[in-house]
């Protein structure tokens, strides 16, 4: 076998491996929201307060996720994997010693400045290794590990994890060590793709920001980018504390927040490997229409209907992201060469949506005493990107 095909053949354990960092990612981050609870009582938190806590994650990536995206061009994926994994899994293990919001914030925010070197970054590992219809099937793959690691920390938290630790520190510091040993396995497996060359990459950021905000499309997903940030992190990291507000126990309201991120694996995996190019706007229009729904039902609904708007939200919401990722990589003024930067600016608009969406749930909360208003704006926000759907023009090419 030549190395040419032992390179090829080496993509399925690429795969493998940001499937597995993707899990500690989604991991980590969901670890805090199981434990708002304990964590608030500890620490004298409001709800504007918890919003914060809860959107303050994505506040390192608003001013990070641009210039990342650019260094990941430049330093390759094999390191900027690396110090993700690394930082992230940091600061799920400091946030255990928090003693304040000004702690425990500065911690998370360390999370925030690892995310995009993984959130960002492991698209571009698809794109330098994988090309072709491979590219949205690996995509779709790929992201299933956030859904299953958050899925796995809002399941597991309260029913397993706690009992066990016996504190929300030591679980903290638990997820912290999971994510550690991980970085471990990507240090000693990752490689980076035979096609990367920081000759080829060393665009200057203002160039290549300028060459992609040219393009309507960018504009258009950027602004989707916003309002799905704004409404997933809203709901997701709000959820077990709604659930428990509506009277659940904190072990049922961990283990109903979890159905999203399951079913999340149906709308990863098989929206994006079955839509053709050509379908891509109408696959992109119907998901947000179900999941802006999804959001308000979920919030004033009960027993089945509950159950029903959780799972077909997290089916929704799944299938939007590998759905624009791949639509970007196969822009032929992106590709592999650009989609570092081309990422950075997506989830630079995701970061500041997902900052902003908890935060002024949690003070409308705190403003109404209730959680409804919550929920309505970010309704509302998701299904005016059906707009944005509705304008966009797409080549007719399968």
């Amino acid at each position: 076998m030549t190395e040419s095909q032992v390179s090829s053949n080496y993509r399925w354990v690429i795969l493998a491996l940001i499937w597995v960092v993707y899990f500690a990612f989604g991991l980590i981050l969901s670890s805090i929201p199981p434990l708002v609870t304990p964590i608030a009582n500890e620490l004298a938190l409001t709800n504007s307060q918890i919003g914060f806590m809860l959107g303050n994650v994505m506040l390192a990536y608003i001013p990070l996720a641009l210039p990342i995206g650019l260094l990941i061009d430049r330093i390759g994926t094999r390191k900027s994997t690396m110090i993700g994994i690394t930082l992230i899994s940091l600061s799920g293990f400091l946030q255990s010693f928090a003693t304040s919001l000004e702690t425990l914030s500065l911690f998370i925010l360390i999370f925030g400045m690892g995310g995009p070197f993984i959130s960002v970054g492991l698209s571009k590992v698809v794109a330098s290794w994988f090309s072709g219809k491979e590219r949205g099937t690996a995509s779709g793959i790929y992201l299933t590990g956030a859904f299953v690691g958050g899925a796995t920390a809002l399941a597991i938290t309260n029913t397993l994890i706690m009992p066990l630790t016996g504190t929300w520190r030591n679980s903290l510091r638990f997820y912290g060590l999971v994510g550690f040993l991980i970085a471990l396995i990507w240090l000693l497996l990752g490689r980076e793709a035979q096609t990367h060359s920081t000759s080829s990459t060393s665009i200057p950021l203002r160039e290549a920001t300028t060459r992609l905000l040219k393009e309507k499309l960018v504009w258009i997903f950027a602004i989707i980018g916003f309002s799905v940030g704004f409404a997933s992190y809203g709901l997701g990291r709000w959820l077990p504390r709604i659930l428990e507000l509506n009277g659940m126990s904190p072990t049922e309201a961990g283990f109903l927040s979890s159905i999203p991120g399951w079913c999340g694996l149906i709308g990863s995996l098989i929206i994006p490997s079955l839509t053709k190019p050509s379908q891509r706007k109408s696959v992109i229009f119907i998901v947000l229409l179900v999941q802006g729904i999804c959001v308000f039902t979920i919030g004033v609904s009960i027993g089945l209907p509950l159950i029903m708007s959780l799972i077909f939200y997290g089916i929704s919401s799944s299938a939007t992201a590998p759905l624009v990722i791949v639509t970007l990589m196969d822009m032929p003024k992106i590709g592999a060469k650009y989609m570092g930067v081309a990422s950075g600016i997506l989830f630079m608009l995701v970061a500041v949506g997902g900052f902003i969406g908890p935060l002024i749930v949690g003070f409308l909360a705190d403003l109404t005493k209730s959680l409804i208003p919550g929920l309505i704006t970010m309704t509302v926000l998701v299904e005016a990107m059906l707009i944005f759907m509705l304008l966009m023009k797409e080549k007719r090419k399968d």
